[in-house]
């Protein structure tokens, strides 16, 4: 038997809730920033405990059955539904957190880069709309953990399903194969209240393909938390909106800086919908250890934001690794 679970960690606070696949839950995008499924203003809300879900082997090939290629390649065209909220102009964006307005720096444009083994697209059915994000396996007990964005595994209300990973995605081809999701953790600061930028990350849990684990395949990144956030790095993903298909690997690199306080980070990077969940990485290549992961954007699409892994994320990431995967 495969468990398929959604789990969330707080360590500020008193809540710790375990969250099932048919658990409601309201999503929120503040306005300075824009999330693949468009800005939200939802009063937060605090989740109940509910028990995790089994589901069978069976069920877990048929989420892998039905991410046909076609189904892949429609899946960003749903990612880039939902009414934005553009700032005024190019050179302006409105940071809700302070308050104030800024100078937008120079963007950096996103460049295609070669297919990595390690980095892919998770694809997933929320509220019975096909969707796609972008994700990267990281070093795990378990050998098993796949690095995202919270808001990649629950939102609008519902949780994912037919969730499954593709390492080194591109124009439709699954080189390594589809790998159905069978549990998860995310941080709990997001899931209490889906307005917490600062806590949108999630780990997903992948089964075997046969006896074969995910990072025997395609390998997997270090992982670190509590990091600077000064400091100079690169971010990869997937982003399909624009100039962009969602078909190819993109990356950005550059000087990473503080947004909004302790917890986040930004970096001068013209990707969009699509990017969310992907890591962020010492160093300028996708060797470096992961540190962050992509989740949201300023409206004028001059920058990306992360939350910088920290007391959370490290709890959220650790109970995930202790997932048993399945055989």
């Amino acid at each position: 038997m495969f468990r398929l679970s959604y789990r969330s960690t707080l360590l500020r606070g008193s809540v710790v809730a375990a969250v099932a696949l048919a658990t409601s839950v309201a999503a929120v995008a503040p306005s300075a920033w824009a999330s693949d499924s468009g800005d939200r203003v939802i009063a937060s809300v605090e989740l109940p405990h509910v028990l995790p879900t089994q589901t069978s082997a069976e069920q877990a090939q048929r989420a892998v059955e039905y991410w046909t290629p076609e189904r892949m390649m429609a899946a960003e065209r749903e990612t880039d539904s939902g009414e934005r909220t553009t700032a005024t102009g190019s050179d302006e964006f409105v940071d809700s957190a302070e308050g104030t307005t800024t100078t937008a720096t120079p963007v950096s444009v996103a460049q295609q880069v070669a297919a990595v083994s390690h980095i892919g697209r998770v694809f997933y059915t929320l509220n019975g709309i096909d969707h796609a994000c972008s994700a990267n396996v990281v070093q795990s007990a378990n050998r098993s953990t796949v690095a995202t964005a919270g808001h990649c595994m629950t939102g609008d209300g519902g949780f994912s399903a037919n969730s499954v990973f593709v390492p080194a995605y591109e124009n439709g081809d699954a080189p390594y194969g589809r790998w159905p999701v069978v549990a998860g953790e995310i941080a709990g600061g997001f899931t209490e209240n889906n307005a917490d930028q600062a806590d949108d990350t999630g780990f997903l849990v992948v089964a075997h393909d046969d006896d074969a684990d995910i990072t025997s395949v395609v390998g997997a990144s270090p992982v670190v938390f509590n990091q600077s956030q000064a400091q100079e790095g690169s971010v990869f993903g997937y982003p399909a909106a624009g100039r962009f298909d969602g078909e190819t690997l993109q990356a950005c690199s550059g000087q990473f800086a503080a947004y909004a306080g302790p917890q986040q980070i930004d970096l001068p990077c013209d990707m969009n919908e699509g990017v969310s969940g992907g890591p962020m990485f010492e160093g300028d290549s996708p060797e470096g250890a992961q540190f962050a992961n992509e989740d949201a954007r300023y409206n004028d699409y001059s920058h990306i934001i992360g939350p910088i892994w920290q007391d959370n994320e490290k709890s959220a990431y650790d109970l995930a690794a202790a997932m048993n995967p399945g055989e």
